[in-house]
């Protein structure tokens, strides 16, 4: 008996003394996420390895260039956003420094961040097309081998790869570029900086007669398609973390996932769906009218639409939850492409006179639908089904477009504070952004 209560008194004091360690024990951080904000360029996600002092960390943390930030949350997690309407034009230097609710220093750290998307483009290669990316020093780098064409291409949200079609003689073929990318990196760690490209993965093993895609920030990927032999549309899922799901969905046109993920919007007859995908609970909320969805907003449920009116005109209108969808714009004009700020203060509108072709127009609305700015954009061609761009991050739209007199079209940055256009001398047949991991 008391050599039981020996081993239990020794096993309570080895328990105590753990515990006294661990209280001592200087505070970690466990993890440390780049993220996308709805109301500033970026954000940083921060997990402790106990609740920390959130005073101490805005107090001793510092951030270089000094933009201008705030830190949110209550203990652990924290979160760092950077404010609104500043461009970010290079990497940011951020030291890490503070103590824990017990007053226990953190152990200084510092980073390097780099939330800004990189340049892709389909590019003229021989006497086929490429995927290609813009590196940081301003070369192109290629990341598929050459491909008779290449009629999509969809980054996934979360930047851990690229979905693309290709088109030859026989058909569509569905494919995947894996990437490793961060956005961080620790001084003084090993590993490789950039973006390192995996070897091409083909998704599904048949030729088809189409493909749509889209994914969400999640990095999930869904793609209807179509082969021959089956005559009618499939509708795939790849979850980021699972493998492929069919899901049973008609639709009238093409069905987008929601950034945040958890739900896609569904053309129909009727109008537009908001559905439920597989793991919640079914839901079917219906928008009814002849709408088609033309963007997404950065704050969650905003979105830009074009609804298509009898008389042939069109509007734009901006949709909010709980709230019926706002008009921004009415017209006879055909509406191309949009782009959004945070939940629509800032919204930018591309249209071109159906009479005159080569009359097209940029404008910049708020949210009461009045024109701030407008870029004639007479002398421009518009490459055909390729959407408009918005980083937030340099403040910029990006857009395909072929200049009068020029074979190819190239990708055009265009500043929104004042709508100047920024041509890359580079032939593309289409420009998009890459999401930073």
């Amino acid at each position: 008996m008391k050599t039981t209560a020996l081993l239990l008194a020794g096993g309570t004091l080895l328990a105590l003394l753990q515990q006294q360690l661990l209280l001592h024990r200087p505070p970690r951080l466990l993890e440390l996420q780049s993220s996308t904000a709805s109301a500033g360029p970026a954000a940083l996600s921060l997990r402790f390895s106990r609740p920390m002092d959130r005073a101490s960390l805005a107090e001793r943390s510092r951030l270089q260039p000094p933009l201008p930030h705030q830190w949110l949350g209550s203990g652990n997690p924290l979160r760092l956003l950077l404010a609104a309407n500043q461009p970010i034009q290079g990497a940011l230097q951020l030291l890490i420094s503070g103590a824990d609710q017990r007053g226990l220093a953190l152990r200084t750290q510092r980073w390097s961040w780099d939330p800004r998307p990189r340049l892709l483009a389909v590019v003229p290669k021989g006497s086929g097309e490429q995927l290609q990316l813009l590196q940081r020093d301003g070369s192109w780098r290629p990341l598929t081998p050459e491909f008779e064409r290449i009629t999509a291409v969809t980054p996934l949200g979360d930047g851990s790869g690229i979905a693309l079609a290709s088109r030859n003689n026989a058909g569509e073929r569905l494919w995947l570029v894996p990437l490793g990318q961060s956005a961080l990196q620790r001084d003084g760690a090993p590993g490789p900086a950039g973006v390192q490209a995996g070897p091409l993965r083909a998704l599904l093993p048949e030729p088809l007669i189409f493909a749509h895609l889209s994914s969400n920030q999640r990095g999930d990927l869904l793609v209807q398609w179509s082969a021959r032999p089956l005559g009618r549309s499939i509708t795939s899922f790849w979850p980021r973390q699972g493998g492929r799901q069919q899901l049973e969905l008609e639709a009238s046109g093409p069905m987008q996932l929601l950034p945040e993920g958890g739900a896609l919007v569904v053309p129909e007859l009727e109008g537009l769906s908001l559905r439920n995908l597989p793991g919640r609970p079914e839901r079917r909320q219906l928008l009814p009218g002849s709408r088609d969805l033309s963007s997404f907003c950065p704050v969650s449920g905003r979105a830009l639409l074009v609804r298509h009116w009898p008389d042939f005109r069109r509007s734009l209108e901006l949709v909010e939850p709980g709230q019926p969808p706002r008009q921004l714009w009415l017209g006879g004009d055909a509406v191309l492409s949009t782009a959004c700020d945070r939940g629509g203060e800032r919204v930018w509108l591309l249209v071109s006179n159906w009479r005159d072709a080569q009359r097209n127009r940029l404008l910049e609305l708020n949210r009461q639908g009045q024109i701030v700015r407008e870029r004639d954009l007479t002398d421009w061609q518009v490459e055909p089904g390729v959407p408009m761009a918005y980083d937030p991050t340099r403040q910029q739209l990006l857009l395909t477009m072929r200049q009068q007199g020029q074979v190819d079209p190239q990708p055009v940055l265009i500043p929104v504070a004042t709508l100047e256009l920024e041509p890359l001398q580079k032939a593309a047949r289409q420009a998009l952004w890459l999401p930073p991991g």
